[in-house]
């Protein structure tokens, strides 16, 4: 054999075997990752976090604020509520099952005893009472201007239309108190009529042009139920001859409800009606005040909280009012021209004590809101 064959058949025999130790190399030391998967790989799970479960009862009356509550009124336009934290002054947002909370104010307002809502929900005035002085002051939650209402202002009501205000002013020279009406700002000032007593009730007569005005209740006194025109004219009397008396005009103004003491310094309470002129007054024959009532829609019927537990000898409404003492509370509803009454919560399903006040109703009147005095927070009642 030749040299040349010789050196072809051993280099022919060398690549063999390296081929060959190749081959063993791959088979025994391959890294598993290196291996190409013949199926995609598996996602790692994804972990859903647990969220917070919304409030959800199916009692007949549940709490939907966590806090006592100043002034909650509905927001317009959605199905929400907007009041103040009493203890804070902050003001907060809740749907009508009292979630999805929200911040709409986040400022505290410390000394606040008195919020009222203009027609729009956009503005506010406010009562502070800090060193024994009382202040009452103007703000815009729309364009956020504010100031401080005029000295010797004390009684403070929103005209339904236009965003003025009916104010009891006291003047300090002639020393003479009058009713009158103007622009927040007190300016377009009218007076509407003089004042004889100290502490008034004031508020519009609902579809007219007349402001409805009253002394205060107390069971001692003789309560004058008065009307003024707010585009000038002379005042008159609408009812006389009650005492203890307050008043809550229906939707239309042609009537309102009237609360009052059974006699002069009584121990009872009485619910009545009365028409626009001061006729047609007869007792509803339930023993409940205007602070625990709403009107509906029809402006016939109303829902009504009626108080249980008053001691025998308080003087109503003035124990009442001055809260030396919490009603237990069982809720009605009221035709006031047939005087029909029926339960809207069974007995047995009022499991804790409510001393309802400030009532009012949704849009389409599903639900009834109310503020229970015992603890100072917001309760809803399906209807």
């Amino acid at each position: 054999m030749s040299l040349n064959k010789k050196i072809f058949f051993i280099s022919l025999t060398l690549f063999c075997v390296a081929l060959l130790f190749f081959g063993i190399y791959n088979l025994a030391f391959k890294s598993p990752a290196e291996e190409i998967p013949l199926t995609p790989k598996k996602e790692a799970p994804v972990v859903v976090l647990p969220t917070v479960q919304p409030k959800i009862s199916t009692e007949a009356i549940v709490a939907l604020s966590d806090e006592a509550v100043l002034a909650p009124t509905l927001a317009n336009g959605t199905e929400a509520i907007k009041y103040y934290a009493k203890n804070s002054g902050r003001v907060y947002q809740i749907d009508f099952n009292g979630n999805n909370k929200r911040t709409f104010s986040d400022k505290e307002l410390l000394g606040l005893t008195f919020v009222s809502w203009s027609p729009d929900k956009n503005k506010v005035i406010t009562k502070f009472v800090r060193a024994g002085l009382a202040s009452l002051y103007y703000y815009n939650y729309t364009d956020l201007t504010n100031f401080s209402l005029k000295n010797n202002v004390d009684e403070v009501a929103w005209q339904d239309s236009n965003n003025r205000i009916f104010y009891k002013y006291s003047d300090s020279a002639s020393k003479k108190t009058t009713l009158n009406i103007s622009d927040p700002d007190g300016t377009n000032w009218i007076k509407l009529a003089d004042i004889t007593f100290r502490d008034i009730s004031i508020a519009q007569i609902p579809k007219s042009s007349l402001v409805s005005f009253w002394n205060k209740p107390d069971a001692f006194s003789e309560t004058a139920f008065k009307s003024a025109p707010i585009i000038g004219g002379e005042e008159k009397i609408i009812l006389k001859g009650v005492f203890g008396a307050n008043y809550l005009w229906n939707n239309d103004g042609s009537l309102a409800l009237v609360s009052h003491s059974d006699v002069k310094g009584g121990t009872k309470i009485q619910l009545s009606v009365v028409n626009s002129n001061g006729g047609e007054f007869h007792n509803l024959d339930l023993p409940t005040l205007v602070s625990k009532c709403v009107w509906l829609a029809n402006n016939k019927a109303l829902y009504c909280a009626l108080p249980g537990e008053i001691p025998a000898s308080a003087i109503m409404p003035n124990d009442y009012d001055q809260e030396k003492f919490h009603t237990a509370d069982t809720f009605w509803k009221i035709d006031t021209t047939t005087g029909e009454k029926s339960r809207i919560v069974d007995l047995n399903k009022i499991t804790s004590k409510y001393d309802a006040t400030k009532l009012f109703l949704n849009a389409n009147e599903s639900l009834l809101f109310f503020t229970n005095r015992t603890d100072g927070k917001l309760y809803k009642i399906t209807l």
